[in-house]
Order: structure tokens, then C-alpha cells, then sequence
């Protein structure tokens, strides 16, 4: 749902919903659920991959901006030297030679890639993510932040404190940093009114059985954010696959068998869904939950 066109008082209460935390197993559709979106929602969305895994068609105008996880910028840099040696070397051996688009696209898309990655080897790579999430909070090109995932965003965490700390002062950058990224987080909705989707995985459930198994808490490494994660979301929703392979989103302040949590007037959600803006619409009051459906509100 485009908030662009509309007023402040408008955006605050579109948004008043989030930070929201979206939790489902592997393969519960949470990430097709960004692809899904429309074209135009897209283009005003920022993904941080941490998963690094493929999301959406590869275009460089589908997501406003699309930011992953690396080990090192070593070997971008060699493979950006290499490439950039051998166009040289053909651009003076024939200065049109057929070979020279293809080169200098790769060099560019290498250091684009750099450019919207962070490395576990870089010192200031937490104060970069967070930078990232401060300027899209005041950009008006940008309505939405999606973490994909929190899971993959915990052990980027670790390892980026392993690599820059030693002894004590790991876990002590490992728990500063995982909080730094969750409290921009919040902020780009408080400060910015922007939709804020966090993913999280829970482990594998099999369709019979999901509606009576418990559901634990979102796992973290350390004691620092143990048992608490759920505490920064004003929203928190359930991803699953039914017997009957609909994909839904599910929500009730009742249920005592996870820690799902919603501020819609009755306090319960349960629909199939298409992509993320079947929440920005229900939250919205555009739509509504119809015997499992969402369909447009009657005025």
C-alpha cells in the first residue's frame, strides 16, 4: 500500500501497527509474500537479504534497493581487478571489441553488489546497517523495510563480533549490535512511518498438526536478547501452509500456543494470503477478513 500520497496524520496511523514480526517455518512463504507484492509497492521497498538467497526476478528497478550479507569484500575486489586488467588489455587491442559490454556490465554490477552489501570482516559494518535503515527512514522515495531474516540477521551478528572482537567483548558487540539494528528498526516507523516487516523462522511443523503445537519464542544467540525479541514488535503474525496448501497469515491475541499479537478491533486474523499488502490493507481498514478471505471493505 503506496503511502506517498498520503497526508502525515494518515501515515502515522497506516503504520501504527508496525514494527511487525512475521514468523513461519522454512518454506512458509514469507519471502514470496515480498515478491508478491505489486510493482509499484515494490519499487518503494528496501530488502536486507540476510538469508542470501535469491528474492524477486533480478531487475535493478523491482525493490527501491536490495542489501545482503558477506563474509569479506576481498574477493569482489579481486574479481573487480581482474575483470577490469582484461578490459583494458582488449579495449587497447581493439577499442569496439565484442567482448568490452559484457566486461564493463560485470565490473558495474560487482560494484554495485559491494556497495549494497555488508562484510563480517568490516569493523563498521553495524554502523553501516544501521545508516542504511536512518536514511531510508527520512527518504521519501521509500515506504517500506523488510529484515529477511532475523535468523540469518543473529548470525551475521555473531560472526561479525567473533571476527572484530576477542574474549568477553564478543558476546558484549554481538548483543550491541543486535539491538542497535532492532531499535533503527523501530525507529524508521516512529520517525519515519514506514511499514517494518521483520522475518523470523520457528521450527518445522507439519500441516495437521500446527493448529495444536506450541510455538517457541524466536530463538537468539546469547543471553542478551534471549526470550525478549518479541518485546519490539507491536504486531506479530503468523505465516503457514494449510492441509490444503493455502497459504495464510494468522493472528489472535487469545491463542495461547504462540505469541502472536494484534491491535485490530477484535483481536483475531486468519485469511489467505496473496502478498505483504494484505496486512497494510486489513490495518488500513480497506479491507476485511471475510470467512478466511480478504476482500474490500463495503463503505
Amino acid at each position: 500500500m503506496n503511502l506517498s500520497e498520503l497526508s502525515i496524520t494518515q501515515a502515522k496511523q497506516y503504520t501504527s501497527h508496525f514494527p511487525l514480526l512475521l514468523v513461519g517455518s522454512n518454506s512458509s512463504g514469507k519471502s514470496f509474500a515480498v515478491e508478491a507484492m505489486d510493482p509499484a509497492d515494490k519499487a518503494r521497498t528496501v530488502v536486507l537479504n540476510w538469508d542470501l538467497k535469491p528474492i524477486g526476478d533480478g531487475s535493478e528497478t523491482e525493490f527501491h534497493s536490495l542489501y545482503q550479507a558477506a563474509s569479506t569484500s576481498e574477493n569482489l575486489d579481486k574479481q573487480i581487478g581482474i575483470l577490469t586488467a582484461k578490459g583494458k588489455d582488449l579495449a587497447a587491442e581493439d577499442p569496439k571489441h565484442p567482448a568490452l559490454p559484457r566486461l564493463r556490465a560485470q565490473v558495474k554490477e560487482l560494484k554495485k553488489l559491494k556497495a549494497q552489501s555488508f562484510f563480517i570482516d568490516d569493523m563498521e559494518a553495524i554502523d553501516k546497517v544501521v545508516n542504511v535503515i536512518l536514511d531510508l527512514t527520512f527518504n521519501p522515495d521509500v515506504d517500506r523495510l523488510v529484515t529477511d531474516t532475523l535468523t540469518a540477521m543473529t548470525d551475521f551478528c555473531e560472526a561479525w563480533a567473533n571476527h572484530n572482537f576477542d574474549g568477553r567483548e564478543v558476546w558484549a558487540n554481538y548483543g550491541v549490535a543486535h539491538q542497535r539494528i532492532l531499535q533503527a528498526i523501530k525507529e524508521a516507523t516512529i520517525f519515519g512511518y514506514k511499514y517494518t516487516y521483520v522475518m523470523a523462522h520457528h521450527d518445522f511443523i507439519p500441516a495437521a498438526q500446527y493448529a495444536t503445537t506450541p510455538k517457541q519464542v524466536v530463538k537468539v544467540k546469547g543471553g542478551i536478547m534471549s526470550g525478549n525479541v518479541e518485546a519490539h514488535y507491536n504486531t506479530i503474525v503468523f505465516a503457514h501452509v494449510t492441509e490444503d496448501a493455502k497459504r495464510v497469515f494468522e493472528c489472535d491475541n487469545d491463542n495461547s500456543l504462540d505469541t502472536s499479537r494484534t491491535k485490530t478491533v477484535n483481536g483475531r486474523f486468519s485469511f489467505e494470503r496473496s502478498s505483504l499488502d494484505d496486512l497494510e490493507q486489513l490495518f488500513a481498514g480497506t479491507k476485511q477478513v471475510v470467512a478466511g478471505e480478504l476482500v474490500p471493505k463495503e463503505s
